[in-house]
C-alpha cells in the first residue's frame, strides 16, 4: 500500500490564512507635529481588498528592428483599497476623515495648509494558529506573529458608503471606504519567531 506524504506537514508550511488580520492607521508629520507625537490607530475590518500594482506598457516600434513591437515600462498604478466593517455606535472615523477631507479641499475646514490629511496604512497578516501557544497555559502571554505586513503610503478616502435599508433583510448594516494612495511594501517573516519587519529598512 503506497504512503501518502503531505508535504503541508507543518505550519511554516502552510499557506498563509486570510481571516486574521489588522489594520492600523498611522498619521503622517506635519509642521507642527514631531514624529514621535504622531497618533496611531488599529481597527478590525470585515474585509481589505484591492492590494495591487499594474505597470503600463508603452508599445514601441523601432524602424530598424520592426519584426516585432518593443514593450517598454510606463506608469505604475496602485489600485484603490477597500475597507469594510459592521458599523458601531460612536464610530465615526471614516466618516469623519472623509468629510475634513472634503472641507479641507473646498475651503471650509479647520486645517491649515501645515497639516496632512493623508495617511500610512499597516496591514499586518497574523499567523493561525498562534506558533507556540499553549491553551493550557493561561499565564503565559500569547502575542500574535506577523507573518506578513503591508505598508501603504499616503492614503486617503475617495468614497464612503453604506450598506442600503431594508426592513425585510436579516443582515448587518455595513460601513465600506475606498482609499487611493500612492504604493505599498510587502515584508514577509522569516520564520515563525520573528515578525515580518514594521517599515523596509
Amino acid at each position: 500500500m503506497p504512503t501518502i506524504i503531505n508535504n503541508r506537514s507543518s505550519l511554516i508550511t502552510d499557506p498563509l490564512r486570510n481571516f486574521r488580520f489588522l489594520v492600523t492607521f498611522k498619521a503622517l508629520p506635519t509642521a507642527s507635529t514631531a514624529t514621535t507625537a504622531l497618533q496611531t490607530a488599529t481597527l478590525g475590518f470585515t474585509s481589505v481588498s484591492g492590494m495591487a500594482v499594474t505597470t503600463d506598457s508603452i508599445p514601441y516600434r523601432e524602424g530598424g528592428y520592426n519584426t516585432t513591437v518593443h514593450q517598454i515600462p510606463g506608469q505604475t498604478t496602485f489600485a484603490p483599497i477597500t475597507l469594510q466593517r459592521g458599523v458601531i455606535l460612536n464610530t465615526t472615523q471614516n466618516y469623519d476623515w472623509m468629510r475634513n477631507m472634503f472641507a479641507t479641499v473646498q475651503g471650509g475646514g479647520t486645517r491649515t495648509a501645515t497639516q496632512n490629511f493623508r495617511c500610512d496604512l499597516e496591514i499586518a497578516v497574523l499567523s493561525h494558529p498562534i506558533p507556540g501557544a499553549n491553551p493550557a497555559d493561561t499565564t503565559a502571554a500569547q502575542t500574535d506573529h506577523v507573518a506578513m505586513r503591508f505598508n501603504v503610503y499616503n492614503c486617503w478616502p475617495t468614497a464612503v458608503a453604506y450598506s442600503d435599508l431594508n426592513a425585510g433583510d436579516n443582515a448587518l448594516f455595513v460601513e465600506q471606504m475606498t482609499l487611493v494612495h500612492e504604493g505599498f511594501d510587502v515584508n514577509w517573516a522569516a520564520n515563525l519567531t520573528t515578525s515580518a519587519a514594521a517599515f523596509p529598512a
